[in-house]
């Protein structure tokens, strides 16, 4: 895996990318040859989630990574946050990723959290009023990347084992990062 996120790293260096990043996740179609199959093999999981980290300056995806059993986007979140802090200086997210210990660990690898609190007390409303608002509202370009991945490619990824269907996410989000690298 490490030579397949060594593309996407490459990828990333060519496109020089900016300090401010988004985390958003998204699911993916596994497709099958058929419902036989699916029975023989005992694969009853249809979708794959997929979590991006994406640099807001150029849409480039700077991380990614997939599985097949939906964790929580705190916990693939803090995972891909944490190894890409060396890339960013801030990194904004939706609700889905309020967690006050993925908070302190981004704080403590000297990246700012952009991440609304849920509300369950009135200091939460002001928790959220101090967030910048043009950086945060930046992290809807978290979702543009898979909407041209989507477009290009289709919605499912093709191959039967795991591991090749993160080798297919990270060859197109490669791709996708070397398209947005031309067009600047």
């Amino acid at each position: 895996m490490s030579v397949w996120r060594g593309f996407l790293r490459e990828s990333v260096s060519i496109c020089d990318p900016g300090w401010h990043g988004a985390i958003d996740a998204t699911f993916f179609d596994r497709e099958t040859a058929s419902r036989h199959y699916q029975h023989r093999s005992d694969r009853h999981i249809r979708t794959l989630k997929t979590t991006a980290l994406v640099d807001t300056n150029l849409c480039a995806i700077l991380d990614i990574h997939c599985s097949a059993h939906w964790p929580h986007d705190t916990q693939t979140g803090r995972r891909v946050a944490l190894r890409n802090t060396e890339k960013i200086e801030s990194l904004a997210g939706d609700k889905g990723y309020d967690d006050q210990s993925l908070r302190d660990a981004l704080r403590l690898e000297g990246v700012r959290p952009l991440l609304r609190h849920r509300l369950f007390a009135a200091y939460d409303h002001a928790h959220n009023a101090r967030l910048d608002s043009e950086l945060y509202g930046q992290r809807w370009m978290a979702e543009t990347p898979f909407s041209a991945i989507k477009r290009r490619f289709g919605p499912a990824v093709h191959p039967r084992a795991w591991y090749r269907e993160f080798r297919e996410l990270v060859l197109t989000a490669t791709v996708t990062n070397l398209k947005q690298a031309l067009k600047q």
